[in-house]
């Protein structure tokens, strides 16, 4: 069954890796960390288009492929229940799905501050455009946030109280707690690397939780 469950997963983590260079090209210059999580989007404002333009195409072709990892995950924790299994990976998936729209996003946000750093945060039409910008990308992070926190939560317990093929001790590297580690640890990184690993830490999460559930494929 291996020879279904690893491919998948190894099919997955390239396509992971494939959106951190994404990530890297789209919005990555050097920076502190915490600098960059402080300015937002607005680092984008002096990012040359090219790079806004090859940096979102390369994200939301390879970001669905992401998806092809949750194969395995369904099947290392399907002796715990079909049902929870199936509804953990499709809220998963979801959340995955909406992150081809957030990542989309970045071109539009990016245009709007480059025209912001042309005629200047006093144009109020501009400043009005900006807002609607934020507004509409935040609603989406609030959706991804809360599909992460529903499925998190349904596999923690499942690890922790089923019989997965999951070792114990995953239960507390489920994808939200893997994603708020990797933010704290970033959150440190100095200058010049930070302002290219923050844009990223998203992706670097689920890197680490699909390179965990891969060592647990190739253990069984």
């Amino acid at each position: 069954m291996n020879d279904i469950y690893e491919p998948s997963l190894k099919m997955s983590i390239l396509a992971i890796i494939l959106t951190i260079i994404s990530d890297f090209i789209l919005i990555g210059k050097p920076n502190s960390s915490y600098s960059f999580f402080k300015l937002g989007t607005e680092s984008m404002a002096l990012i040359p288009m090219w790079r806004i333009t090859l940096g979102t195409f390369l994200g939301i072709i390879v970001i669905p492929l992401q998806g092809l990892g949750l194969i395995a995950v369904y099947y290392c924790l399907k002796n715990g229940g079909k049902v929870k299994a199936l509804i953990t990976v499709l809220t998963i998936f979801h959340a995955s799905s909406m992150a081809v729209a957030f990542h989309m996003s970045y071109a539009y946000i990016a245009s709007g501050w480059q025209l912001v750093n042309q005629v200047g945060k006093s144009n109020l039409y501009i400043k009005e455009m900006m807002n609607k910008f934020n507004y509409f990308w935040t609603i989406i992070l609030i959706i991804i946030g809360m599909e992460i926190v529903v499925s998190s939560g349904i596999f923690s317990w499942m690890v922790a109280k089923e019989d997965t093929l999951y070792p114990k001790w995953m239960a507390i590297f489920n994808p939200g707690f893997t994603l708020v580690y990797t933010y704290l640890i970033i959150l440190l990184m100095p200058y010049p690397i930070g302002g290219y690993l923050a844009p990223a830490f998203l992706n670097i999460s689920t890197l680490i939780f699909m390179t965990l559930s891969l060592t647990v494929i190739s253990k069984k």
